[in-house]
């Protein structure tokens, strides 16, 4: 407890303890039925698709590019849901959100090298949802049993159960990544990841509501179809791994590797791994069949596959790591399997990065079609481009908030004044975060800098003071500033920081203010009061030496060639990226600045007309700008031009249209018309 006077009064400040959300869990991994006839997969059935990905994961630039911009698009989908758990409506999701859990299945199977053009039957999509609502109701997790008592029993929801993995506390794409993780003691044997890897499936579904009052988050994902038990189809590989041959990003590596091979005898099976040469001690799990294809499984000495939140360790730069397993038993012979396994960082270019690169005049012409062009992108599986263009202008900015929230979007909408004392007041209310983000989307130069006052009053450790910033319109943000709480009464006056935005000259950024509550030892500690010395207080915001981007445009093309028609004098920049699968945009390359002018006059001629013995000649200017015209007259195209003295200038339409009229000569003469 703590405490402070003004005016005679007393006020205390209590620290408000809430418990994490729970942790999410699984449980076992569902038994295949022995008989799959009736399910999906033979004879029509209504299907959700969106598949047929690839990935070549001997390409680190392939496999980054894969992650950024498919697996990041299958992220942050709102559920949409009509569910009500408390009365045991199973109601239904958005479209998007089924599209994005479907994605996450694709992303994780072509990574794999297995086939990845899964589709969602609705009908058991149907069922699912009865199922995750059942899982939600009750608290608990089973595939078959006793469902005496069970709250909102169905009997689709039980079917559902025991032909689906199952998840609770989380949802969507975040419980397919959940299975792939496999956590937890009963899953030393990775059911959950078989089954989404498992290369005969064709056809899932899924079902999902949302965490609701004392009620969890829970998915289930149909993982059995008509197919289960016909021909393996081809893999990139005779073996299915995760993680698999090649490179692949580290948030995506779990603690439990495995490696799976159809009709193998894996229980001799040994696996040795070394990385930087050096070997790394491991622990095989217990080998068990029957979920999908023989799989052998193990963990690095040290880490505990049991608990969600373990990760694999890395340590920021790309580490390889090698892999043998020997002593396999297949096709009546004894047999070993080595790959090499690289992890790295999504978030940082390699040796095999290409930015695209546009060409094309730094000085185009308003009101015309300038043509430029960028380098062809290196992924294979680029369908075609999309190009930004935006104009430059004077970014600098200062801000005391006297002037409101002019500049700034404020997320969530505050329950309390969010400017006290003049300067803007970020504080915890219930434990989300709160956020000041900047209106404008800039383009900081070398020289960029942004400054600010603040004060962190009082404030729990894990309430956290952050400015962050996010390149070329992601959502990926990055700390450019933190600043963690004391749990006690904290700054009592302002600090003036400057933070230099040099690392981003060139590209497009979006900045922000961030009070966010993290995680500490499953709990979120902080201070629900909005008195002005609780919280943080910002002011004198001052960007310096930047530019924003106004009018911002995007236009898609199926090649690399681009026209730009600027309307007017000023400032641009115009940027490419490639786009895969014909949905997802990959990095923006360099940006190209240039300076639109008036460019010269251009003339376009309709075809004379003759009357009464009068040849007129209308004729349009379509850009640039002149005021004086001739008209110039040959008889032979290849012959001598001459000015034509006596023609008669008509203007049609001030600054735009225009007419000559002259006497006709020769059955044969050719015009055009001069400017100065």
């Amino acid at each position: 407890m703590r405490s402070f006077f003004v005016c005679g009064c007393v006020f205390i400040f209590l620290c408000t303890t809430h418990p994490a959300p729970a942790q999410p869990a699984l449980g076992n991994a569902p038994l295949p039925p022995a008989d799959v006839s009736g399910l999906p997969g033979r004879g029509p059935h209504p299907r959700l698709v969106t598949g047929g990905l690839n990935v070549n994961t001997a390409s680190r630039e392939q496999a980054r590019e894969f992650y950024n911009a498919v697996y990041g698009a299958s992220a942050g989908t709102p559920m949409g849901s009509t569910a009500i758990t408390a009365e045991c409506v199973p109601g239904t999701n958005s479209p998007a959100f089924l599209n994005a859990t479907l994605l996450r299945i694709n992303w994780f199977r072509a990574m794999a090298g297995v086939p990845s053009s899964i589709t969602f039957d609705q009908g058991e999509t149907s069922e699912d949802q009865a199922a995750a609502v059942m899982m939600s109701a009750q608290g608990e997790l089973q595939h078959v049993g006793t469902w005496t008592n069970w709250a909102c029993y169905s009997i689709a929801g039980t079917n559902a159960a025991a032909n689906s993995n199952l998840a609770l506390g989380s949802a969507g794409p975040d419980a397919i990544t959940q299975y792939m993780l496999d956590f937890g003691p009963n899953n030393y044997e990775v059911g959950h990841r078989r089954y989404i890897l498992y290369p005969q499936t064709q056809i899932m579904a899924t079902g999902d509501v949302p965490a609701q009052s004392t009620n969890y988050a829970a998915n289930a994902t149909w993982v059995f179809d008509a197919n289960f038990y016909t021909a393996r189809p081809a893999t990139a590989a005779p073996y299915v791994a995760w993680p698999p041959p090649g490179y692949i990003p580290w948030q995506v590596v779990y603690p439990q590797w495995s490696f799976a091979l159809s009709n193998a005898d894996l229980s001799a099976a040994t696996v040795t791994m070394r990385s930087n040469g050096m070997p790394v001690g491991l622990t095989l799990e217990t080998y068990l069949t029957g979920y999908g294809e023989n799989t052998l499984v193990w963990h690095l000495n040290g880490l505990d596959p049991t608990v969600s939140t373990t990760e694999f360790p890395f340590s920021g730069t790309d580490t390889v790591y090698s892999v043998t397993v020997s002593n396999v038993v297949a096709a009546l012979a004894t047999n070993s399997f080595s790959y090499i396994v690289t992890l790295f960082d999504p978030a940082k270019t390699g040796a095999d990065y290409f930015p695209l690169t546009i060409s094309g005049t730094n000085r185009p012409a308003i009101s015309v079609a300038n043509p430029y062009r960028c380098t062809p992108a290196t992924n294979p599986n680029t369908t075609g481009y999309q190009w930004l263009t935006a104009q430059a202008t004077n970014g600098n900015l200062v801000d005391n908030a006297l002037n409101g929230t002019t500049n700034f979007l404020v997320s969530p909408a505050p329950v309390y004044p969010i400017i006290t004392n003049s300067c803007f007041h970020l504080c915890h209310t219930n434990p989300v975060g709160q956020y000041l983000q900047f209106k404008s989307l800039y383009f900081p130069a070398t020289n960029t800098t942004l400054s600010f006052k603040s004060m962190l009053g009082y404030a729990s450790s894990n309430e956290v003071a952050r400015v962050q910033i996010a390149t070329s319109g992601s959502t990926n943000w990055v700390n450019l500033y933190a600043q963690a709480g004391t749990g006690a009464a904290g700054e009592t006056s302002y600090t003036l920081h400057s933070l230099s935005l040099s690392n981003y000259a060139g590209q497009f950024v979006t900045l922000r203010f961030a009070y966010e509550i993290t995680n500490i030892n499953n709990s979120y500690t902080y201070y629900p009061f909005i008195y002005p010395n609780v919280g943080w207080c910002l002011e004198n915001i001052v960007l310096t030496n930047n530019q924003q981007l106004l009018n911002l445009a995007t236009n898609v093309t199926s090649s690399t060639n681009f026209t730009f028609i600027p309307p007017q004098t000023n400032s641009y920049i115009l940027a490419a990226q490639g786009v895969i699968f014909n949905s997802f945009a990959l990095d923006w390359g360099t940006v190209q600045e240039v300076t639109a002018i008036v460019g010269p006059p251009v003339i376009t001629l309709s075809a004379p007309s003759l009357t009464n013995n009068q040849v007129k000649i209308k004729f349009v200017l379509s850009s640039g700008v002149a005021t004086n015209f001739h008209l110039l007259q040959a008889n032979q195209l290849t012959g001598a031009w001459t000015t034509n003295g006596t023609a008669v200038l008509a203007t049609n339409t001030p600054g735009s249209a225009f007419q000559f009229t002259t006497t006709n000569g020769p059955s044969l003469r050719f015009y055009r018309v001069q400017t100065p």
